[in-house]
């Protein structure tokens, strides 16, 4: 399986990077973990928006899923079949689609398991203050969403190879409905991560302390995403 961050930005777009987006492949299958504002740009670079199979979004902020419509659109000129789009019920209402959006099929994510293709995905709802998820994809990667430290997550984290995990501001100062760096480092150590993917990187913080804060804690190898990186999962 293969991990291809396609953007990183928390809450806006930042100078470098688009919202969270991240390409998951494996056997042929191509999954999106979520769609923020303005990855559908780099998100060409890797795949083509046509050839998706799905796409998982966590959460119903622009930053994660804003870029639907423009997969909508690159999928309707060339007439691509309907995709797959799994995610809260409040997802159509958030992105103002009232009305049947034939380039998607709609599906309210499940608790538990969801099998795309060759790949099984465990959801699990967390805390962000609104209907949120965090996913896991097979045994080797935890991808955190946005969110609060829960028993939920760290459940889901249990014994993951990489844990992809957002770090949204420092442990000082706090950061209500999300994961500190510090967070990330510890939740990282409690599950026997061999791989922290630091993510959701707000433009505004100095991203070299977020990850210092965060390798102080995890006790495995600790890496900024970046648009472009691609490991080996």
């Amino acid at each position: 399986m293969q991990l291809t961050v396609v953007g990183c930005a928390g809450s806006v777009p930042g100078p470098d990077s688009a919202g969270s987006c991240y390409l998951v492949e494996a056997d042929g299958q191509r999954v999106l973990l979520d769609l923020g504002t303005g990855a559908a740009g780099p998100l060409q670079r890797h795949a083509d928006p046509a050839a998706l199979d799905a796409v998982l979004i966590s959460h119903a902020h622009a930053d994660h899923c804003a870029d639907l419509s423009s997969i909508a659109y690159l999928r309707h000129r060339v007439g691509a079949a309907p995709l797959d789009v799994y995610g809260p019920a409040n997802l159509r209402d958030a992105l103002n689609w009232r009305h049947p959006a034939p380039q998607f099929a709609f599906h309210e994510l499940p608790s538990g398991a969801l099998r795309l293709g060759p790949l099984e995905v465990t959801v699990a709802a967390v805390e962000h203050g609104i209907e949120a998820y965090a996913f896991r994809v097979g045994d080797a990667l935890c991808y955190s969403g946005d969110t609060a430290p829960c028993d939920a997550l760290d459940e889901l984290a249990q014994g993951c190879a990489v844990l992809l995990a957002e770090g949204a501001g420092f442990d000082d100062t706090g950061v209500p409905r999300h994961l500190t760096a510090g967070d990330a480092g510890r939740l990282a150590a409690r599950s026997g991560a061999r791989l922290l993917v630091l993510t959701h990187l707000r433009s505004w913080l100095d991203h070299e302390r977020l990850l210092d804060e965060a390798a102080r804690f995890a006790g495995c190898p600790v890496l900024l995403a970046q648009p472009g990186l691609r490991l080996r999962v």
